[in-house]
């Protein structure tokens, strides 16, 4: 009989009738309830008898899934797939799926948050009003500006139109995207090096794949705009955080904004710097999103189970 395990750490906790649905199922299953990211130790003893997984941002590399017999398929709350190691998962017949939309509104609205409090230098001003001093610091307008946005997927597409009131200038780096896909004329496909040159916030939003370079490293912070912002909200490890923090103190940037780290919890330099906001990977955090992907995660699980996913919507 099949069997769910569900590693996500915080399931249901804002929406009890996924409880009530999974008991409904007539199915059994077991819940990680640490209420912390679950470890490779917790996995191979709580999940060696599922077939079906609820799966968050932990890895599942060959031998994790060797030690899962019973496995058939792992349900990603999420979009990215990239600690899946999907080859092997294929080798074993085990299908990937996930929850690809569900995310962007959230992970956009992050991305205008930060431009604009990045932009208005609110971090600073505020942090110097809670130590009760009047003082004021150099801020911009978000209006009029250059956004250069590396990887033009939904998000991308999402914070582009969530910025048209501000009048904003679109240079985007896609080797996916084909030039006369791109109608609106506020919108420029571009190589990389003249984004860096021209854009005053660089927005990272590319997809990580396995064994992919770094997008942002080298001198490629030396070729941005002096005075530039940068934003990371795709994938920890896809820039040189060594590269930022030189970047910032040298204030050749004057500020950055990243959910994910190479090293997940973050708590290096970059924390020391106060031109920088940084959030704990929780871009698609807030309570609506959450319901919602685990909502069609689990709904992904059931329909699973009954032989009812449709091919296209599994990965690989």
């Amino acid at each position: 009989m099949d069997s769910i395990f569900v590693a996500l750490s915080t399931f249901a906790e804002h929406d009890a009738s996924l409880k009530e649905i999974l008991a409904l199922s007539g199915l059994p299953y077991q819940i990680h309830s640490t209420g912390k990211r679950i470890t490779r130790e917790e996995l191979l003893a709580n999940a060696t008898n599922a077939t079906v997984i609820l799966a968050g941002v932990e890895t599942y590399d060959d031998a994790l899934l060797a030690s899962l017999p019973l496995l058939k398929c792992i349900v990603r709350c999420g979009v990215g797939v990239d600690a899946i190691d999907l080859a092997a998962a294929k080798k074993r017949n085990i299908t990937i799926l996930n929850t690809p939309e569900v995310p962007t509104v959230a992970v956009a609205e992050l991305a205008l948050t930060l431009y604009l409090a990045l932009s208005r230098n609110l971090r600073v001003q505020a942090n110097k009003m809670g130590e009760k001093k009047w003082e004021r610091h150099e801020s911009h307008l978000l209006s009029g500006k250059t956004i250069g946005i590396i990887g033009f997927g939904r998000i991308g597409r999402k914070i582009a139109e969530f910025c048209k009131p501000f009048g904003i200038k679109f240079l985007v780096c896609d080797p996916f995207i084909d030039k006369g896909t791109i109608t609106d004329k506020n919108i420029e496909l571009v190589d990389k090096a003249t984004l860096l040159k021209a854009a005053d916030i660089i927005s990272i939003h590319a997809s990580k794949t396995k064994g992919s370079e770094l997008i942002i490293a080298g001198d490629d912070y030396a070729k941005m705009k002096k005075g530039a912002l940068l934003v990371n909200l795709s994938r920890g490890g896809m820039i040189d955080e060594d590269g930022l923090v030189n970047a910032l103190k040298s204030k050749h940037l004057a500020g950055a904004g990243l959910d994910v780290f190479k090293e997940e919890p973050y708590n290096g330099p970059l924390c020391d710097l106060e031109n920088v906001i940084l959030t704990p990977h929780s871009a698609t955090g807030t309570i609506e999103t959450r319901n919602a992907m685990e909502a069609e995660c689990l709904d992904k699980a059931l329909r699973f189970i009954k032989g009812t996913i449709a091919e296209n919507e599994k990965i690989g």
